[in-house]
């Protein structure tokens, strides 16, 4: 199992990438927004909502709650993102602060309703992967569209924070 604090650290990651990617994303124009680069999940926008989406899903998995995916269309803007991002990052911040058991396992439902078995842990390390991954293809867009994306890798992280 990894510690809890360097699970806490990789949370606050995600939520300190993802916002520079929110930001970078309020650069472009409404048409560049949501141009389908045939990346990912077609644009940026969907891209970023689709990190959301999940990582709204997994706190609520791991809290024992059922929710959607998505929202209906269209989604969230990035304004309403930079709003309701945060707080679902730092409900999984607080889960993993509380949890006791951070081997303890998980079961529930995946999309497709295939019930799976997973150690919190394990989840916890996903959610950050998942976002990374995708995170990524944010920024190919980014540089497709002729902008310059943000340092978000980790490493830059730890020189921020001093870690």
């Amino acid at each position: 199992m990894e510690s809890k604090s360097t699970l806490l650290t990789h949370l606050e990651y995600s939520l300190w990438a993802s916002s520079k990617l929110l930001d970078a994303a309020s650069r472009l124009s409404p048409a560049q927004l949501t141009r389908d680069l045939q990346v990912s999940h077609t644009s940026v926008l969907a891209t970023l909502q689709h990190i959301y989406y999940a990582d709204r899903v997994w706190l609520a998995r791991l809290e024992g709650r059922t929710i959607d995916f998505a929202d209906p269309a269209p989604g969230p803007n990035l304004e309403q993102l930079k709003e309701h991002w945060p707080a679902v990052l730092n409900g999984l911040k607080a889960y993993v602060d509380a949890e006791p058991d951070l081997d303890r396992d998980l079961t529930a439902r995946r999309l497709n309703g295939d019930t799976f078995t997973i150690a919190r842990s394990k989840v916890i390390l996903h959610i950050v992967n998942h976002a990374t991954l995708h995170r990524g293809q944010v920024m190919a867009m980014l540089r497709q569209l002729g902008h310059v994306p943000p340092a978000t890798d980790l490493f830059y992280f730890y020189l921020q924070q001093g870690v």
